[in-house]
């Protein structure tokens, strides 16, 4: 049998289109609805640029109203506030040689295509997932830094004596959390976690599996009616003596998402040279995208290059929360196990 090569069956915007709708189809915060395509976002960013502003009126609160009667005096009318959300685009690529996906040619005509396409696109969703958790974390250290902690529950601690009930994950930690929000707290609708504690509330018998009729497959976990996320990406951070983890607790959209152009979105190349002469095929892969949480502004005090990283988004001081506690669908608990 003849041996596929990279050149046989590439065509860059059949592999850009196929790896866009596999990211979409991988990524667990899209299909949780935690993160959304923004039309807003998108339009803002059609003409180019990788920053932007987007202004929102803020609510008009509940003061007691005026109570008409038949004197000359005139009411004064409130003021609508407005308050601006600066965001900011990460340009990316990444590159593979034909050795990385060398298996994958052996396939041949579309299921190659797929196959290889499928790899780069959980590559993006792995890459949009782990920017969603490092921008929640940079929400987490402005709120502790900035805002009193005020959508944030720590009840771990680094102490040597064994961990007690209150330090882990329980009904009890999860609903204090979600009272943060006060008479918001409804607008909760997931939770995502670290598989150490996903272990702990299985153990627990706390979960609740959705079955798809069809198939009799998982579709999803609850607990406490929340959908559960659960990836090793969110914190697990080793202390001296213990080992602590922050859950996050999201509402619908926290996230507003959006795809910038990209001039050549996916490209192929053949090094004759590489290899003392055997040649190497390389493919690369270019994205634009932004991930903006809504009710928060980018300061883009931090930032060494072009993009914003893992780590500068999870600097506290590229944030600023601009809605009040109860408008904004995340909040935190921090527990030892």
């Amino acid at each position: 049998m003849a041996v596929v090569q990279l050149a046989d069956i590439y065509e860059p915007n059949t592999f850009a289109r196929l790896a866009q709708e596999a990211q979409v189809r991988k990524n667990r915060f899209i299909q949780s609805g935690i993160a959304v395509p923004s039309s807003l976002l998108q339009t803002m960013i059609a003409p180019g640029g990788q920053t932007g502003t987007t202004t929102n009126f803020n609510p008009l609160g509940t003061p007691e109203p005026n109570y008409s009667d038949d004197s000359a005096s005139t009411s004064t009318p409130n003021k609508i506030d407005s308050a601006e959300q600066d965001f900011r685009l990460a340009v990316m690529n990444q590159s593979w040689s034909v050795m990385d996906i060398a298996e994958d040619l052996q396939l041949g005509g579309q299921a190659a295509i797929d196959a290889i396409t499928n790899r780069i696109g959980f590559y993006w969703a792995t890459v949009i997932e782990s920017r969603v958790i490092s921008t929640l974390l940079g929400l987490l250290n402005d709120n502790v830094a900035n805002d009193s902690s005020d959508f944030t529950l720590d009840v771990s601690n680094d102490l040597a004596s064994p961990i007690l009930a209150g330090e882990r994950i329980s009904n009890t930690n999860v609903v204090n959390t979600l009272q943060l929000k006060g008479d918001s707290k409804d607008n909760i609708v997931a939770i995502g976690m670290h598989s150490q504690l996903h272990a702990r509330l299985q153990i627990d018998n706390l979960i609740t599996e959705t079955i798809d009729p069809s198939n009799k497959n998982i579709t999803f976990q609850t607990y406490l009616g929340k959908r559960l996320i659960v990836d090793d990406s969110f914190p697990r951070e080793v202390l001296t003596n213990r080992v602590k983890y922050t859950c996050v607790l999201f509402g619908s959209n926290v996230i507003g998402l959006a795809s910038g152009n990209v001039l050549t979105p996916s490209e192929s190349d053949r090094t004759p040279a590489a290899g003392l002469g055997g040649g190497q095929n390389t493919i690369w892969s270019r994205r634009n995208d932004l991930i903006h949480p809504w009710g928060f502004s980018y300061l883009d005090a931090s930032r060494a290059g072009q993009s914003t990283t893992y780590t500068e988004l999870e600097d506290a001081t590229n944030w600023n929360r601009i809605y009040n506690n109860k408008n904004v669908n995340v909040s935190f608990l921090i527990v030892n196990e």
